[in-house]
């Protein structure tokens, strides 16, 4: 019998009452489930199964079935946080769907993934929380709870992150060329090496990337927005977009993206609702 805290990374139906469930699991990593009468008002189920919800699941572990493609059986599932806060926003509900879904398509199967939860875990709480916005935990909490980050770098984070532990580490304070420490937004990057280019090596090369995705990416190493005229608030704004954008390209390079994922065409289309409603 396995007790296992557990993140929803999708689920269809499998017949009239029933669902087949993906879950992120902290101790056994990806696990398929079928959920009987999961869709009846009085399922014992009800919440725990939507999709990136948090929750604890007890199951038989079929050790036949343990590589991650066969349907186990649930017994328990009980709701530990259904991320309503993060629900109620459009943007950070679309970010949250592609996130599950790059995990879902492209992490490991049938072994453990400790570190993929804890992730997912800490952005899903960030993306849910109103105190994300701050950047920081309170604190008398700092040592109980992860420094939150702003809401709109935790997509960003999280990409960073995940390619580190996917073993596609991508060094934001250095040059990629000349190898000595960044004092300022790089002048360009390449999405194809995850190189970073300081204003020496390029010279009087014209850089390829936007200059809000250099901004952006400079912010993200924990950098502040330097006084130019070029670089306005506007595009400190546009920059969130543009980073996310550049580290997605730079994890396509590296692991293929063999398989769409089909939740970016949706984020595609909450960016430019949200884009209009700014403007």
């Amino acid at each position: 019998m396995v007790k296992s805290r557990a993140i929803v990374l999708h689920r269809f139906p499998y017949s009239d009452s029933s669902w087949i469930v993906k879950v992120l699991t902290q101790e056994c990593g990806v696990v398929s489930f079928i959920v009987k009468g999961g869709k009846r008002k009085e399922s014992p189920f009800k919440g725990a199964m939507d999709p990136l919800s948090l929750c604890e699941v007890v199951f038989n572990q079929n050790p036949q079935k343990a590589g991650g493609g066969d349907l186990q059986f649930i017994k328990e599932a009980t709701l530990l946080d259904w991320h309503a806060g993060l629900r109620a926003d459009l943007m950070n509900q679309a970010v949250a769907q592609v996130m599950t879904e790059i995990l879902l398509r492209y992490a490991p199967q049938g072994v453990p993934l400790q570190d993929e939860f804890e992730l997912l875990e800490q952005a899903l709480r960030d993306l849910n929380s109103g105190e994300g916005s701050n950047g920081a935990a309170t604190e008398s909490r700092e040592e109980l709870q992860p420094r939150r980050v702003p809401s709109d770098e935790v997509f960003a984070r999280w990409l960073l992150d995940t390619c580190d532990l996917w073993g596609y580490h991508l060094d934001l304070d250095v040059c990629s060329r000349c190898e000595r420490p960044l004092e300022e937004p790089a002048a360009d990057f390449h999405p194809e090496t995850g190189g970073l280019i300081c204003k020496a090596c390029l010279g009087v090369d014209s850089a390829r990337a936007k200059p809000e995705t250099l901004l952006g990416l400079w912010k993200l190493r924990g950098g502040t927005y330097p006084n130019s005229p070029a670089l306005s608030l506007k595009s400190a704004g546009f920059a969130r977009v543009f980073v996310e954008n550049a580290l997605l390209a730079y994890l396509r390079n590296h692991i293929g993206f063999l398989k769409e994922i089909h939740s970016l065409t949706y984020l595609q289309e909450i960016r430019k609702l949200c884009s209009v409603q700014s403007t």
